[in-house]
């Protein structure tokens, strides 16, 4: 008989021997005890993962493996978790990502205190060979809100979500979306909200199982077309489907190849829709006006000159955004490049690979 715990963390599994272990190891070592632990692991997942999976759930009672008997790939898989799930909330880790051991602790007692959040999440450090920063998503659920407008600002392992708020408003994961997360979060937004505690509660672990180039321009595409849903959902504001590459977020259609007038066009033709979104949204109301106003900032400056796409400034008026003369220094691209790559080997092969 499986008893009620407080939290059910969910990991999605195939193939993950290789990090599987210290990923358990990570909810074992968790500050806050109360919770149960529900692996679910793929048909056709036959590298060994099962059988570390068994052992552990041999060891301590509240480790479940959930074997698929037929494909269900990631969204049907965690669906299948947060059905199966018995915890108030829903934690979410990945198969090769690591928990602070207060993460629980911290999470629950935050969602405990604010009731109107149905998912929190944390900061994260991203490691791996070539990778080592911290991604820092806004606290504030209407920045949170705003932000998820152009860009999945969210560190999806590092979540805590309400069960019954998923439930209430059948908030599961669309397993016809690539980016099933960022999908399923857009939604959240428009009946709860949405936070992070500022601490770095979670690591996620680059350089394993790389998005090929095919799925990677999927997703580029897709995450064009997941705005123009939202725009027209949220703000009723339908736009030509055309326009979706406006907002692709993946890669920068506004820069690499895109130089002199096509992407000078580009550029008239965003600023012209970025306008018309702060300005049908003052109609409407949908997000919080100065969340809005940051957010297209970071959209604007990431688009012309490069900026990370969630670094926020405070902005007074939408005119302000576009008539600022405004330029990324030398000085201050080689600071960044310091910070994101650390060691001179990582520096070295990221000289010699822009070169090429």
């Amino acid at each position: 008989i499986r008893i009620m715990p407080r939290i059910s963390v969910v990991i999605p599994v195939f193939n993950s021997k290789k990090y599987l272990k210290e990923t358990i190891e990570s909810v074992l070592a968790q500050t806050f005890q109360d919770w149960e632990l529900l692996v679910v692991n793929e048909f056709g997942s036959d590298d060994g993962s099962a059988e570390i999976i068994s052992e552990y759930s041999q060891k301590d009672s509240r480790i479940y493996l959930i074997q698929n008997t037929e494909p269900l790939g990631l969204a049907e898989s965690l669906n299948k978790g947060i059905r199966l799930a018995r915890g108030e909330y829903i934690a979410r880790l990945d198969a090769d990502d690591l928990a602070h051991p207060k993460r629980f602790q911290k999470q629950i007692q935050f969602m405990d205190e604010h009731p109107k959040v149905i998912v929190c999440g944390t900061y994260q450090h991203h490691f791996g060979p070539e990778i080592n920063w911290i991604h820092k998503p806004s606290k504030n659920p209407e920045q949170c809100k705003a932000n998820l407008l152009f860009f999945c600002d969210l560190c999806h392992s590092t979540l805590m979500l309400r069960k019954q708020a998923l439930l209430d408003y059948h908030l599961f994961y669309d397993k016809t979306y690539l980016a099933e997360d960022y999908e399923l979060w857009t939604r959240i937004v428009q009946v709860g909200q949405i936070s992070n505690i500022p601490e770095v509660l979670g690591k996620y672990r680059w350089g394993e199982g790389n998005i090929t180039v095919e799925k990677k321009e999927q997703l580029n595409v897709e995450s064009g077309k997941i705005v123009l849903k939202n725009l027209k959902h949220n703000l009723g504001l339908e736009l030509d489907p055309s326009e979706a590459i406006l907002f692709q977020g993946w890669e920068n259609p506004f820069s690499k190849e895109n130089a002199g007038k096509k992407r000078e066009q580009l550029l008239d033709n965003l600023e012209y829709v970025l306008r018309r979104i702060y300005e049908r949204n003052e109609e409407v109301g949908f997000y919080e006006s100065n969340a809005l106003l940051s957010t297209i900032a970071a959209k604007w400056y990431w688009a012309k000159w490069g900026e990370p796409f969630n670094r926020l400034r405070k902005v007074k008026s939408i005119h302000e955004i576009f008539d600022q003369s405004y330029r990324v220094t030398f000085l201050f691209r080689v600071i960044r490049f310091y910070k994101n790559n650390k060691g001179i080997k990582v520096k070295i092969r990221k000289i010699v690979k822009k070169t090429k």
